[in-house]
């Protein structure tokens, strides 16, 4: 009889953890691979993890744009990271990868708004890479540039 009663209740929890995770990962627009290890991030969890602003012009852009989202050092740190580059890709499998280097020194954005509205497919999001281009004249470059994915679903960890 105990062991039934262990059995049911280990059915239960399993059923209750894995209905969580499909709740989690139904309303994610964000999967960050760490070495397997998978986290799911929704709008309204990045927009609560926002920690970074970047006003800059863009090639896309037509004026300077005031961008907010989550930092590169940020999403790291969200999920127990302490340095690596990190492999970027988009809703269409475009990807690109942002060494360390970059977070280090410019801290990219993964933008979650643009000029104050959530941005949506359509408008290159629902996450577009950010680089501060206006405060480093240097970051104005083709290599650069295709660092900056828009559309991201998918964040991949690389060490």
């Amino acid at each position: 009889m105990l062991n039934a009663l262990v059995s049911r209740q280990s059915a239960v929890l399993l059923l209750w953890f894995t209905s969580l995770a499909a709740f989690a990962s139904s309303d994610a627009i964000l999967t960050v691979d760490n070495q397997g290890q998978k986290a799911y991030f929704s709008l309204e969890q990045l927009l609560t993890h926002a920690d970074k602003e970047i006003v800059t012009n863009t090639p896309w852009t037509d004026d300077s744009t005031k961008f907010v989202g989550v930092s590169a050092k940020a999403l790291l740190h969200m999920i127990g990271v302490e340095k690596a580059d990190l492999k970027v890709t988009a809703l269409n499998n475009y990807w690109s990868t942002i060494p360390y280097d970059d977070i280090e020194k410019y801290n990219p954005l993964f933008a979650v708004k643009k000029n104050d509205d959530v941005m949506s497919v359509r408008d290159k999001g629902p996450i577009w890479v950010i680089y501060p281009l206006t405060e480093f004249n240097e970051l104005n470059n083709e290599v650069l540039h295709s660092r900056m994915v828009w559309q991201v679903s998918q964040i991949e960890t690389l060490r």
